[in-house]
C-alpha cells in the first residue's frame, strides 16, 4: 500500500467513485514496524524485559504465575498523534497461558490473565529493576525474541470487519455488484485493501470472523483500538495457527489516561 499525503489516502482505481466517502470514514493510526535489535528498558519494545521501578513486580495470572512482557510504548518516542499521550510509558502483559491456546477466540474484561500498565513518568535506568529471574519467559512464547518498534503515522479508511462499516460506507451497499473490468466487486476490492491486519496503535481492527462488539450496546463503548498485534512468521511472531491479539478502549478513558477498563481479544483460525 502506498503512503498518502495529509489530505487523502491511497485508493485503487476502482474506487476512486467512492473516495470521497471513504475518506469520511479516516482515522488516524500509528504503524509498528518490529526490528531487531536490543531496546533498553525505557525504551518501546516487543517482549523481552519490561520497564520495572524497585517498587514493583511484573502482574501475575489466574495461576499465581508471572506474566510476561507483550509489548511497552513509550510516548515519548512516538510520532506526534491526537490519540496518544506525548510521554509516558504504557505496558500489555499476558499470560503464559496463551503460549498454547486452544479456543478459536477468547474474550477477557477483567484484568486477570492480562494487564496494562500505565506510567506517567519515566523513571532513570538506575530506578529500576534489572534481574527478572523470576520470569518464565518461553521459546514458545507469542513473541519468540525482544525486538525495538519503529513507528509511522498512517490514515486509515474503517476496515472491512469493523462493525461501523454498514453505516459509515453507503457504497458497501454495491457488496457483490462488479465494478471492475476483471470481474471484481466493490467487496472483493475493499477486502483486498483494507483489511486492516497490520501490528499497530489505534486505527480500524482486523476481525478474522466478525467484529465482536457488533451486537453488544456495552462492548461497543470499547471504541477505540488500543493495541493490534498479528501472527508473521518472518517477525517470530505466533498466535496459535497464525492469530492476533487486540486490545480496545474507551476513547475518554483513553484521554483520560485511565486503563483500568480494556476489552482483549485473542482469535485464531
Amino acid at each position: 500500500m502506498q503512503r498518502e499525503n495529509s489530505n487523502s489516502i491511497y485508493l485503487p482505481n476502482e474506487l476512486e467513485y467512492f473516495r470521497n466517502e471513504i475518506e469520511s470514514s479516516v482515522v488516524s493510526s500509528l504503524w509498528l514496524t518490529p526490528t531487531d535489535g536490543t531496546p533498553s528498558l525505557t525504551e518501546s519494545k516487543l517482549a523481552g524485559y519490561p520497564y520495572l521501578p524497585k517498587s514493583h513486580l511484573c502482574p501475575k495470572d489466574t495461576n499465581n504465575e508471572f506474566m510476561p512482557l507483550l509489548a511497552q510504548i513509550n510516548f515519548a518516542q512516538l510520532p506526534s498523534s491526537p490519540l496518544f499521550p506525548n510521554k509516558g510509558l504504557l505496558q500489555f502483559f499476558i499470560s503464559n497461558k496463551f503460549n498454547h491456546p486452544i479456543e478459536a477466540k477468547v474474550e477477557l474484561l477483567f484484568q486477570q490473565d492480562f494487564k496494562i500498565r500505565y506510567f506517567p513518568e519515566v523513571l532513570n535506568e538506575d530506578q529500576l529493576k534489572i534481574s527478572f529471574s523470576y520470569l518464565n519467559i518461553n521459546s514458545d512464547s507469542t513473541i519468540q525474541k525482544e525486538m525495538k518498534l519503529d513507528f509511522y503515522g498512517k490514515l486509515e479508511p474503517v476496515s472491512v470487519f469493523d462493525y461501523r462499516r454498514e453505516h459509515l460506507l453507503q457504497a458497501s451497499q454495491f457488496g457483490r455488484e462488479v465494478i471492475s473490468d476483471d470481474g471484481r466487486t466493490f467487496e472483493d476490492i475493499y477486502f483486498e485493501n483494507f483489511l486492516a491486519a497490520e501490528h499497530k496503535l489505534g486505527g480500524y481492527p482486523y476481525f478474522i470472523e466478525y467484529d465482536t462488539r457488533k451486537d453488544s450496546t456495552f462492548l461497543k463503548k470499547f471504541d477505540t483500538l488500543l493495541l493490534q498485534i498479528v501472527s508473521n512468521d518472518e517477525q517470530g511472531i505466533m498466535y496459535g495457527d497464525s492469530g492476533i491479539l487486540k486490545f480496545f478502549i474507551n476513547q475518554q478513558a483513553l484521554k483520560d489516561l485511565d486503563f483500568s477498563s480494556v476489552y482483549f481479544i485473542a482469535e485464531q483460525f
